[in-house]
């Protein structure tokens, strides 16, 4: 993969497809709307459903959420990098475009080092999500991605195929983890974390 052009594609404000560590995921500039307004629209997403992000490092989420509490340091400290979404607050450097004007925002660290390279290459984090038509099968094989969808795309990145496994969503309220979707770390999270479910 080509860091620096895939760099320079989203820093203007243009989309790219490429493998992340769940699915092959359509990326932008989480910073930028007119970028995130074209993600809704390539993949027919309603504005009413929010987008997740990704950050490169912890200095990064911190600097696009507002306070943390311990159990989720915790957690974080735990299982990220990973396949772990979590539902954090956010601050005005989020669009409420990007979260559908929720307070809250789905962010995570991938375990994919490229992937963390070039989020701080960008030096923002990205809106990530299934590199497919909305409702339609989440996309494992880059064969199987919508010609249509691939139109508006100004880099793609082939690689293998993806066993697909969603991450696993979860919000902390009260001080007890509330499951969003069933994901790959479901399990490991309610056996850690037994006291707060």
């Amino acid at each position: 993969m080509n860091k620096n052009k895939l760099i320079n594609v989203l820093k203007k404000g243009n989309l790219a497809i490429i493998p992340t560590d769940t699915t092959y995921g359509i990326i932008c500039d989480a910073s930028n709307d007119d970028a995130v307004r074209k993600v809704f629209l390539t993949k027919k997403r309603d504005f009413t459903k929010p987008l997740i992000i990704l950050a490169s490092d912890m200095d990064m989420v911190k600097k696009y959420t507002k306070k943390i509490s311990d159990l989720e340091e915790e957690i974080i400290n735990k299982f990220w990098p990973g396949p772990l979404t979590i539902l954090l607050h956010k601050n005005s450097l989020i669009s409420d475009l990007v979260t559908s004007s929720s307070p809250l925002v789905g962010i995570r660290i991938p375990k994919n080092k490229t992937l963390q390279e070039i989020i701080k290459g960008l030096d923002a984090p990205i809106v990530a999500t299934s590199a497919n038509i909305s409702g339609e099968e989440v996309i494992t094989d880059v064969s199987n991605i919508d010609k249509e969808l691939i139109k508006n795309v100004n880099f793609i990145c082939y690689g293998d195929k993806i066993s697909s496994i969603p991450s696993t969503l979860i919000k902390v309220n009260n001080n007890k983890i509330e499951f969003l979707r069933e994901g790959i770390l479901t399990d490991n999270i309610k056996e850690t974390f037994k006291n707060n479910i």
